[in-house]
């Protein structure tokens, strides 16, 4: 039968049929949106002035970037912050992957899910709640260590703890921040190990201990690598931590001196940040290569076999109360006690550490000043209307771009599959000031869209067109093409049968993403950063101004409102794809 659909390996001329000219044009717009943006950039970083005013060619920008010992301090700062916070997220992602996939841990299905509540925190009121915490003088945990230690006689007038003390509290609050994310990406891994392998250690003789590390990590090395290449890169993009920690201590890493010498600096110097975010582009690129060769090459350390498979559980014994206390420490640290402190701080007129003579001053009154705040009320809007745009955006050239790549449409499918995957790696301030670039200047400019909530639509796009891609890459590879097939052959044209037979079996897959780069927009905070403007101002930026401006509370009342806002969000999208699964089910 001759079909424009043959196959899953078969390739047409895509070009050469006019009813494939809609998902050409739409890939042509995906590869744009990624390359020009970074292309303007790379081009604007030799030459003088600024975005709206730029002079003539020139080697200064480099020259003054790279000449200066600030900048290599800036990088070794990024390299230490990125290379020992991916160590502690790995590490205790590891620990606990194996601790509820494959042994008796006390409520381990418990523990299983808890492990993702973290992700619900966006990663700047991450760092808020923990200056609450931790600042020297009213920090609670500083307070309540300096009240035990009155009890023996020590006395501690300010600390012990100081949260601006330098590059270790950074590493530490990175660490913590990215153990989730590495924790998905390497538990499925743990779960899918053969464990014959282990048990022929074990009649050999090898204890449990040695087993784990003669066999068990080297079975898991490869997905291990590719978490650790993943949570390096993202690592490296992070700005919350560096901005609202480091910034006091004058601490610099690559994302927070961008952001400095673009705002802070007068007049701002755009120059410096694009030469530095050029050559920020080209690692991030190999970067993202490697990662994409590590994860290419992991099939062929599988050791799932299917028949007889069956994990087996590992006996903690008398150690099962001990490993269920290092969860609940862990669980403590990374969501406990900072969703704990915010909520606290937006009940009080200043940040205090708990103790019963505050009840009486615990008040709604930031929340009241919230709710009636057109500023912020305008924000919330426009933050849920750039969440819709971007999740909507991504996921539709995420889905077109994925049948071009998996249908096997055109030769260089894998470069096409491989650029979409090059945002992952860049930070979200690059992206941002490569915005800048474009649509400041001709013929970009006459579009006036820079200062709307479109441009930051686009730039959230960029940044989450790899998780979309990657995620309607795996669901349309399940799709057999014989259901294409009998579309075209009935006479149905492309977007027919996109619509009304590619898209609604993969329904379930195409909501989970754009609930996810929706939620991930809602708390964006690098891109609107430096995109958004007096008019189209988003929640993000309302609470970093907040926090900037010195009104703690009413920060941590926006971003308690927020979280539950995210909550709901989050629950009743999963409620939905739940639903739609039983139907296709059904």
């Amino acid at each position: 039968m001759t079909s424009a659909l043959s196959g899953r390996g078969s390739k047409i001329n895509f070009l050469g049929r006019w009813q494939y000219v809609p998902p050409s044009i739409i890939v042509a717009f995906t590869l744009a949106l990624i390359l020009v943006p970074l292309a303007t950039l790379v081009y604007f970083s030799f030459r003088s002035g600024t975005p709206w005013e730029p002079g003539e060619l020139t080697l200064d920008n480099y020259i003054n970037a790279y000449t200066d010992p600030q900048t290599y301090s800036i990088f070794l700062n990024t390299a230490i912050l990125a290379t020992f916070s991916t160590a502690i997220s790995i590490v205790v992602a590891v620990f606990f992957a194996y601790l509820t996939e494959r042994t008796d841990l006390p409520f381990r299905n418990l523990a299983w899910g808890l492990m993702l509540i973290p992700m619900a925190m966006p990663g700047l009121l991450f760092a808020v709640s923990w200056t609450f915490l931790l600042s020297p003088q009213i920090g609670i945990f500083n307070v309540w260590i300096r009240e035990i230690s009155s009890w023996f006689g020590v006395i501690i007038s300010s600390g012990p703890f100081n949260i601006y003390g330098g590059m270790g509290y950074m590493i530490f609050l990175e660490g913590l921040r990215g153990v989730t994310t590495a924790f998905l990406i390497i538990v499925g891994g743990v779960r899918a190990m053969d464990p014959s392998l282990e048990e022929a250690a074990r009649a050999s003789g090898a204890s449990n201990l040695t087993t784990q590390f003669r066999v068990t990590l080297p079975l898991l090395a490869p997905i291990i690598l590719a978490a650790t290449i993943y949570s390096f890169m993202t690592h490296l993009e992070s700005l919350e931590i560096p901005i609202i920690i480091g910034l006091p201590a004058k601490v610099f890493v690559f994302p927070s001196y961008i952001f400095f010498s673009t705002q802070r600096y007068t007049p701002p110097e755009y120059g410096l940040s694009s030469a530095l975010s050029a050559a920020f582009l080209i690692l991030s690129i190999l970067l993202v290569f490697w990662y994409r060769r590590v994860v290419g090459q992991s099939g062929r350390h599988a050791t799932v076999t299917g028949k007889g498979y069956r994990p087996r559980i590992i006996r903690l014994g008398r150690w099962r109360g001990f490993f269920f206390s290092i969860f609940v420490v862990y669980f403590t640290l990374s969501i406990g006690a900072p969703a704990v402190s915010l909520i606290w701080s937006s009940l009080l007129p200043i940040p205090m550490a708990p103790s019963l003579e505050l009840i009486e001053d615990l008040s709604f009154q930031h929340y009241f000043e919230v709710f009636n705040d057109p500023d912020i009320l305008d924000a919330s809007w426009n933050t849920i209307l750039v969440a819709i745009g971007a999740g909507t955006l991504t996921m539709v050239l995420s889905l077109t771009t994925a049948w071009v790549i998996v249908r096997n449409k055109v030769k260089g499918g894998g470069i096409l599959d491989g650029i979409t995957f090059v945002p992952q790696a860049i930070p979200g301030i690059v992206i941002a000031v490569a915005f800048i670039y474009l649509f400041l200047q001709p013929p970009m400019s006459h579009l006036n869209l820079f200062g709307t909530l479109t441009i930051i639509v686009l730039g959230m796009t960029v940044s989450y067109l790899a998780f979309g891609s990657r995620t309607m890459n795996g669901a349309l590879s399940q799709i057999h093409v014989e259901l294409e097939e009998a579309g075209t052959t009935s006479g149905a044209k492309w977007r027919s049968v996109m619509q009304k037979i590619v898209l609604p079996l993969l329904l379930p897959a195409f909501i989970s993403g754009w609930i996810w780069v929706a939620t991930h927009a809602l708390r964006n905070f690098s891109i609107p950063l430096l995109l958004t403007s007096r008019e189209n101002k988003v929640i993000s930026v309302i609470m970093w101004h907040s926090w900037d401006d010195g009104y703690p509370g009413q920060t941590a009342a926006i971003g308690v409102c927020l979280i539950i806002g995210l909550g709901f969000f989050a629950v009743g999208g999963r409620w939905l794809v739940v639903k739609l699964s039983r139907q296709e089910a059904g």
